[in-house]
């Protein structure tokens, strides 16, 4: 088998102190707050691009989910390799840069192609960042304290997307109803292209703050241990080690998918099924959906971290797979009042329960893996995942629910049929499979190995 070195001297730095750590983590924090932004802008956006560059529900699902999440995913793959080889601070600075660049020149797109075009430049350059960063707290951090830092990291998503409802509605209702259209460098700028430019261009500051101000660190051994061992498991190894020894992996892996599902087709539509629902603009959807999105999500991370903190050894893994389940049952009425509710205060509120039960799951997706994998192959095992979610659930959701959409023509109220249709299904896809690898741990019949330490779990005190 062979040997691939994980410590190279280009990576051995000088030991990092507790304040230079805390600033990595909140720079880091800051950029994944960013790279939700810039992702999730086009969902307040909808509206004007469909006007603007004649497209309909199904390519703006197309935009949003498919396109966008392949890509991603894709990238992610060969990005890993990098993550592990070189200088993770200097990757992150120019995946900042790229996606900055990228999003603000979906500004200067004429058609559903070019938009395509620089959408998919973001995805791509989005995808070195979690990786990398997640990579660089397990170097700068014991490990009772990695779970802490990750936490923080997490709640990006989070404040990023109820950010980009809030800030994309007010920057839209201001330019629009002002008249401040501005012209820059000779170029007229429509408020949704003014939009684009605003979320992009602070990117390249955080770049330039990631390449001047962090320093990368040296890189820690398995488990802990400086300098472990460089013998890496294949591919094949690590798939046999999911699909054969730890059998659960499989409907935990699929029910966490049909989770993000929800997640994504939610996040790129409900907020234009307001506008149509309700005759609101999009400043004042911002004003209610982001702080609902915002709120709910990190009430949810913050509760599940909570409900974990006790857990025995013995008991994680089964623990964090049966809170998974019984949030993702607790979505699906959630998932089918919010998109059908007659009444806007009706509608937020389940909102609002989405954001919090998805947020339950989402954070507790890591568990299984760090508790039950050997570590060697966590890396890789966290890769499919993140894979099977970004080209199935992140393609399939949005898409799906703008192709029953223009299915319906109905307007309004297929829209919302659609997001129904699509949420609650999916909602009961993933409690079936998270009940169907809970039975299989607690019947022992997953051949998973329990953690050493009850620290390894999110939120755990050392």
């Amino acid at each position: 088998m062979a040997r691939i070195p994980l410590v190279s001297s280009m990576t051995l730095q000088a030991p990092v102190t507790a304040p230079r750590s805390a600033y990595a983590v909140l720079i880091f924090f800051l950029c994944f707050v960013f790279s939700y932004i810039d992702r999730q802008i086009v969902s307040i956006l909808v509206q004007p691009l469909k006007a603007a560059l004649h497209l309909s529900d199904m390519q703006i699902g197309l935009l949003q989910g498919l396109a966008f999440t392949v890509c991603y995913a894709t990238a992610g793959v060969f990005v890993a390799r990098l993550v592990d080889r070189s200088n993770r601070v200097r990757l992150i600075a120019v995946c900042v840069a790229i996606w900055a660049i990228s999003t603000a020149m979906c500004a200067t797109a004429h058609s559903f192609g070019e938009l395509l075009v620089w959408r998919a430049g973001t995805a791509i350059a989005e995808a070195g960042l979690s990786p990398a960063a997640l990579s660089i707290f397990s170097d700068l951090f014991v490990p009772r304290k990695v779970s802490r830092a990750t936490s923080v990291f997490m709640l990006g998503p989070y404040i990023g997307g109820g950010v980009a409802l809030l800030g994309g509605g007010a920057l839209l209702d201001w330019t629009a109803h002002s008249g401040r259209t501005q012209a820059i460098a000779g170029y007229a700028f429509e408020p949704w292209q003014l939009a684009f430019v605003v979320v992009g261009l602070p990117g390249l500051f955080l770049a330039a703050l990631v390449a001047a101000t962090i320093r990368e660190p040296s890189r820690r051994g398995d488990a802990g241990r400086a300098g472990g061992s460089d013998d890496v498991p294949s591919m094949m190894v690590v798939l046999r080690e999911i699909t054969v020894t730890h059998r659960f992996c499989v409907p935990y892996f699929l029910g966490y998918t049909a989770l993000i599902l929800l997640f994504y087709a939610y996040s790129a539509w409900f907020p234009t099924l307001l506008i149509r629902q309700f005759g609101l603009a999009p400043g004042e959807v911002g004003r209610m959906a982001g702080p609902a999105y915002m709120l709910g999500g990190m009430a949810g991370v913050i509760s599940a971290g909570f409900l974990v903190r006790r857990a025995t050894d013995a008991s994680a893994l089964e623990k964090a797979l049966r809170i998974a389940m019984f949030a993702a049952f607790a979505l699906i009425p959630a998932a089918l009042a919010a998109p059908l509710s007659s009444a806007l205060t009706g509608a937020l509120i389940a909102y609002g329960l989405c954001a919090f039960t998805a947020s339950i799951v989402m954070a507790l997706a890591p568990v299984p893996v760090q508790v039950a994998l050997p570590n060697r192959m966590r890396g890789r095992a966290i890769a499919i995942l993140v894979f099977l979610t970004n080209t199935v659930a992140g393609g399939l959701g949005p898409l799906a629910v703008g192709a029953i959409a223009d299915r319906l023509a109905l307007g309004a109220r297929g829209l919302a049929i659609g997001l129904a249709t699509v949420g609650a299904t999916a909602a009961l896809a993933s409690a079936v499979l998270y009940f169907a690898a809970t039975r299989m741990v607690s019947g022992g019949l997953s051949g998973a190995r329990q953690p050493k330490r009850t620290s390894e779990l999110p939120g755990a005190e050392g």
